[in-house]
């Protein structure tokens, strides 16, 4: 099997934590080479002596601080948890960082002067977080200047960036972008009256907008409530932008959990309990008669990073009501359509129904999870072109496109479209329950694939049901 392009999207590097005791020890660390260069932020605090210190967050590598000699940072007050909280700098598809900390004490954390408790939050460059009755920790996040001026009219010194907030009803958006599409931005925001943080998705409206079109696609979105779908909490709008408010998911998404493994390849129990919750989110939706139809790992969220996550499925901009019925607008991410899906693309006059595409876009991230590579999007292989006689459209309405980007689509299409996925033998062989599965998700006629109801009762669930739903009730509810 060729190597896929998840595989080659992320180098992965050697991470460290370190407590510095000044802040040219600190600048030394950051400006050196080799393990270095992973530190993106600091915390900085004044222990019971007196001494100011900074703790460094390196990327790929959580901090603790609890009153356990075995934490990153040993706080040894008695009000402090043995481990009292743990954070992480999460890497997210765009590229960039995000801090996030995890209360897990018995009196939780003030953040900015706010009680928080049994949750993750986002920490911004400036946020005071203090273990009650005991030390407070400064965050800074780290921003790396570049080495020369890009402008002729950059500042000298560069000039910091500071946040900007808009206030919009019960809610505070920050400029803290969390991620960006064509025609949306993610800001962190805090709901002023609960002291929550959660995320604001702002849509740029179009002329062609239509208000009672838009509202009926929140409406759906607003009494959607399951465990694994990320909810809907506000939504409202002006002249220019629809601003929904979101549960804020803290662990990035999981495209970028599944590259920062080795080979980008998760092991088979936490592929399963990830697959498991996708599919009881699909299950929810597909029994309301919805379809989500642009389902891939970057609109699968982390609710909270660390390893064997609960995760939600997201970003509902294409989803469909009444995905029994057939539609002729073709939407998604070209490789996670199923076949019909980019035959009704390039063939205006066929159409695809919404639910069995999901099902098969599942079986592709469960292929990516396990395989670390894609099933079909790979290196191109020598003559394979010439094995195809369908014939991919070629036409593209977004200028972005590179030549070859249309042409790796195009390719992508025809092996879809023509080709049966591969398991080799020598990864495949040793999961054969998964293979199944996967291969009953990844079938060409969509009336011929599992159903979501069929993929939770397949053997590779079934073996181990009972240890299945009771980690699921156990961490994450009943849904």
């Amino acid at each position: 099997m060729p190597a896929a392009s998840v595989a080659r999207l992320r180098t992965k590097h050697t991470a460290r934590t370190l407590v510095v005791d000044s802040q040219p020890d600190f600048e030394a660390s950051c400006s050196s080479g080799g393990t270095g260069a992973t530190v993106c932020a600091k915390l900085i605090t004044t222990d019971s002596a007196g001494h100011r210190e900074a703790l460094l967050l390196s990327a790929d590598k959580p901090l603790t601080i609890g009153r356990n000699p075995a934490c990153s940072y040993v706080v040894s007050d008695a009000v402090v948890s043995g481990l009292h909280c743990k954070l992480y700098a999460v890497r997210s598809s765009n590229g960039g960082i995000i801090i996030s900390c995890q209360d897990l004490s018995t009196n939780g954390l003030i953040l900015n002067g706010h009680k928080i408790r049994k949750t993750s939050v986002l920490l911004m460059d400036g946020d005071l977080l203090e273990l009650p009755s005991s030390q407070k920790f400064e965050c800074m996040v780290l921003h790396r200047e570049p080495a020369q001026k890009v402008h002729v009219f950059d500042p000298t010194p560069p000039r910091q960036s500071m946040v900007k907030t808009k206030k919009i009803d019960r809610y505070m958006v920050t400029s803290h972008c969390l991620g960006s599409g064509s025609f949306a931005t993610v800001h962190l925001a805090m709901d002023i009256t609960a002291f929550r943080q959660v995320a604001c998705k702002c849509i740029k409206r179009r002329s062609s907008d239509k208000l009672e079109k838009i509202q009926k696609e929140v409406d759906i979105l607003l009494n959607l409530s399951h465990p694994n779908i990320n909810t809907v909490r506000a939504a409202t709008n002006d002249d220019s932008f629809l601003y929904i408010f979101l549960e804020l998911c803290t662990g990035g998404d999981l495209f970028s959990y599944i590259v920062s493994y080795p080979e980008s390849q998760l092991c088979q129990a936490e592929a399963k309990y990830i697959m498991y919750q996708l599919l009881k989110g699909l299950k929810y939706l597909h029994d309301r008669l919805i379809s989500h139809r642009d389902l891939k790992p970057e609109n699968i969220l982390l609710h909270a990073p660390g390893p064997y996550p609960r995760i939600q499925i997201a970003d509902f901009g294409l989803a469909r009501p009444k995905a029994y019925q057939e539609t002729f607008n073709v939407c998604g991410t070209v490789s996670y359509l199923p076949p019909e899906g980019i035959l009704a693309l390039d063939h205006k006059h066929l159409s695809y129904v919404g639910m069995p595409a999901d099902c098969w876009s599942s079986g592709v991230i469960m292929y990516i999870m396990l395989a670390g590579s894609h099933p079909f999007d790979y290196g191109k292989v020598a003559g394979e072109s010439e094995l195809y006689s369908y014939r991919a459209s070629e036409s593209h309405e977004d200028s972005q496109y590179s030549q070859e980007s249309v042409q790796v689509d195009q390719l992508i299409k025809k092996r879809i479209v023509h080709g049966e996925v591969e398991f080799p033998e020598y990864h495949w062989d040793k999961m054969p329950h998964a293979r199944a599965l996967c291969s009953d998700l990844l079938v060409y006629d969509p009336l011929e694939r599992a159903t979501v109801q069929q993929a939770l009762r397949s053997t590779w669930f079934s073996a181990e049901l009972l240890d299945l739903e009771l980690a699921y009730r156990s961490r994450i509810g009943s849904g």
